[in-house]
């Protein structure tokens, strides 16, 4: 090899990943966080589970400070999820649903904005670069430091730091889910109306499962012992199809992992759930106490969803 090959070598791939390495790696990851709310872009990515598979055409823009984001599903039944701030509207064939944008994120928007609470539970290190979407991407392992919550990979994107592909992975480092952009394209300037103009907010919309949901000021219950790492972060209450009745979802995350608790009185004719089942990458876990039925849900191993469903204290 010639000097001058040697020379392309080191710059097209060696310094690219020292600047990488020389740079705080929590700072890189936080920056990529930005990236994604911050960036105008527009592509499809691939997901797939062991239960399923699709491909969704996303666009994205940050007009005025302001989140916009259209996520068309391009295979089965057709459902749109339309973002403008921190409200999504979400149509399907069963009508409109508008809901209030809780916590949980969206790919490629996979990282908190607040990245200090993942140091606690997660440990960063690079890997090696690959081409994702044709572009160079850096990859950035966030692996779980208990068994409590699964290990992620992200690969970033070398220019502008959005994550470009997600492979979440379990404590055999097994893949149980992945996301991966197979085409991307930026711009400077997206035209607003391309949001717009999917919602008629003036027509009266129905959702095909009516509730009302309001955050909740007293508690009934208490929650002991918590998985190591999680903390609350929303707590909602829902009254559904005209029942005179509540049910509460909580709310619960490390940061990257998410966790739902929800407590539901059991009414006349139906029949109380037991155990532990697993729906893809997401497992489940129900008990009954005391007149309510209680279940866990969340994309975390089987134990952590136990322990959740287990902490409810009447």
């Amino acid at each position: 090899m010639t000097f001058f090959k040697k020379l392309l070598t080191l710059i097209y791939f060696v310094f690219p990943l020292l600047s990488f390495a020389m740079e705080d790696p929590w700072l890189i990851l936080e920056k990529s966080a930005k990236a994604s709310q911050q960036l105008n872009y527009e592509g499809v990515f691939h997901s797939q589970s062991s239960s399923e598979s699709n491909s969704t055409h996303v666009i994205h823009a940050n007009i005025d400070n302001k989140e916009y984001c259209l996520l068309k599903m391009l295979d089965g039944a057709p459902n749109e999820v339309f973002c403008s701030g921190d409200m999504v509207y979400v149509t399907s064939q069963d009508g409109l649903l508008i809901k209030k944008r809780k916590n949980q994120f969206l790919f490629p928007s996979v990282l908190p904005s607040d990245i200090k609470h993942l140091k606690k539970n997660y440990q960063l290190s690079f890997g090696e670069k690959k081409r994702v979407a044709d572009r160079m991407a850096q990859h950035i392992e966030l692996k779980a430091k208990d068994n409590l919550r699964f290990n992620y990979h992200i690969w970033i994107d070398d220019k502008n730091l959005l994550p470009l592909k997600l492979i979440v992975t379990n404590n055999k480092n097994q893949p149980i889910e992945q996301s991966t952009f197979t085409t991307i394209a930026f711009s400077e300037v997206i035209d607003k109306d391309i949001f717009e103009k999917n919602i008629n907010l003036s027509k009266v919309y129905v959702s095909k499962n009516k509730f009302i949901e309001n955050y909740v000021s007293n508690k009934f219950w208490n929650l002991k012992d918590l998985p190591s790492g999680f903390k609350e972060v929303d707590l909602i209450s829902r009254r559904v199809n005209g029942l005179n009745l509540l049910d509460y979802q909580i709310i619960f995350s490390d940061g990257l992992a998410y966790v739902s608790l929800f407590i539901r009185p059991i009414t006349r004719g139906t029949e109380p759930k037991e155990g532990t089942v697993a729906i893809g990458p997401t497992n489940i876990s129900a008990r009954y106490q005391d007149g309510y039925q209680i279940m866990s849900v969340g994309m975390v191993p089987p134990e952590t969803v136990n322990t959740f469903s287990g902490a409810i204290e009447f």
